[in-house]
């Protein structure tokens, strides 16, 4: 059973970033993200944070939807790619998001239930939201039982 615990906005701190974009559907992302992470632990990197999913649009329940992604793992400071690696490195810049903590199992295919519980969040306190959707593994999947996981869906707002 999934549970939201938290819904509050929050500021995302700033730290840098390994990621990869890429278009495509929900059910494409489980591959790149394993490409991210492996790419961190060949290149001799920590990562410091859990992976986030940022999604350009508005998710809904259609499978078949294409988006633009861009999959991130925070990472040291210091951390250099080459030019041509697929993955890069860049700074997340510090951001104001509304965060819905989600405790069970979730995952990203089933992202427009909750996104939409957020969005009425956002709309009774007349919270702006911008055009990006995060969908953060608190909790590493592979690491803790179901009723373990924690996931956190952010909606990045307009300042």
């Amino acid at each position: 059973m999934v549970a939201v615990t938290t819904t509050a906005l929050e500021r995302l701190p700033a730290h840098m970033v390994a990621y990869e974009q890429l278009r495509g559907t929900v059910a494409a992302l489980e591959a790149a993200v394993s490409g991210v992470r492996s790419w961190v632990v060949t290149m001799g990197y920590r990562a410091v944070g859990p992976v986030a999913i940022e999604i350009t649009g508005e998710p809904s329940a259609d499978h078949a939807a294409v988006y633009d992604f861009e999959i991130q793992v925070p990472i040291e400071e210091g951390a250099r790619a080459h030019a041509s690696d697929r993955v890069q490195i860049k700074r997340f810049e510090e951001s104001d998001a509304a965060v819905m903590t989600l405790h069970g199992p979730y995952d990203v295919t089933s992202i427009a239930e909750p996104l939409g519980r957020l969005r009425a969040w956002m709309q009774e306190r007349q919270i702006i939201p911008g055009n990006t959707v995060r969908w953060v593994e608190v909790t590493d999947p592979s690491r803790v039982t179901a009723g373990e996981q924690v996931t956190a869906l952010q909606y990045l707002v307009s300042p």
